[in-house]
């Protein structure tokens, strides 16, 4: 019988499983556990790296690398956690806004430019722990209640994103606010139109035109800010000074 069998179900009894009947290849699953962990260090403090863009070379790769696919699985999900532990860092040491333009600055930034940029370190490392904690608990639950109802929800995808769009577009404060998330979406979507089904080469055989979408998208953007930010302002104490609780709240969402 695969030890394998049944982790989905009871993952706390099939770990220990491992461990006691088949040895070696807990020491395979660790090894690949290694190097998911290591690959999303390395991609994390890379400046330029999203997530997003790191997830589609992590599945265009995926089918290239031997070994059985459950282990290739975890290591993509501990290559895609760590990454969004650590690209916290080079978000915040690069395209930090001049002083002048604290407000419109995100909240990271923000911190930064208060002199409280370890801080804000510290925030994130918090709020991405408790979330991963969370997730932990929710994962088996949720992915059963995902297997039934993804089908219908796969059937009205269209009116679903829709939907998504449009609520988001509403809940943007003032008319300008409003104007603007639906010329966004708009452009977002003729966007997709024009270039989602061009031929796209590429250096893994799953090579799409999601990829150069998503450098352009998410990528240069950052880069090409960090060369007109101000720099990185002299910082403060690491010590946290948000109520942990609001830290908490936030994880949630």
């Amino acid at each position: 019988m695969d030890p394998l069998a049944g982790l989905a179900l009871d993952p706390v009894r099939t770990a220990a499983a491992w461990v006691v009947l088949a040895p070696t290849r807990t020491l395979v699953f660790c090894g690949y556990l290694a190097g998911g962990v290591a690959l999303g260090t390395v991609s994390g403090l890379t400046p330029g790296i999203h997530a997003n863009t790191f997830a589609l070379l992590l599945a265009g790769v995926a089918a290239s690398v031997p070994g059985p696919l459950s282990f290739l699985g975890a290591a993509m999900l501990a290559a895609g956690t760590v990454h969004t532990f650590l690209d916290v860092v080079p978000a915040l040491a690069l395209g930090v806004p001049d002083p002048a333009m604290a407000s419109s600055a995100l909240p990271g930034h923000r911190l930064v430019l208060e002199g409280r940029g370890r801080e804000a370190l510290r925030l994130s490392a918090l709020g991405s722990g408790c979330a991963v904690a969370l997730a932990a608990g929710l994962a088996v639950p949720v992915t059963r209640v995902m297997r039934v109802v993804y089908p219908t929800v796969r059937a009205h995808l269209p009116l679903v994103l829709g939907g998504t769009a449009l609520a988001l577009a509403l809940t943007e404060s003032g008319l300008r606010g409003r104007v603007g998330g639906a010329l966004a979406v708009g452009a977002s979507g003729a966007l997709g139109v024009l270039t989602l089904d061009l031929p796209a080469g590429g250096l893994v055989a799953a090579g799409n035109m999601l990829a150069p979408l998503f450098a352009g998208l998410f990528g240069a953007p950052v880069l090409l800010d960090a060369l007109t930010g101000a720099g990185v302002p002299e910082q403060d104490s690491p010590e946290v000074t948000t109520p942990l609780a609001a830290v908490g709240a936030l994880a949630l969402v």
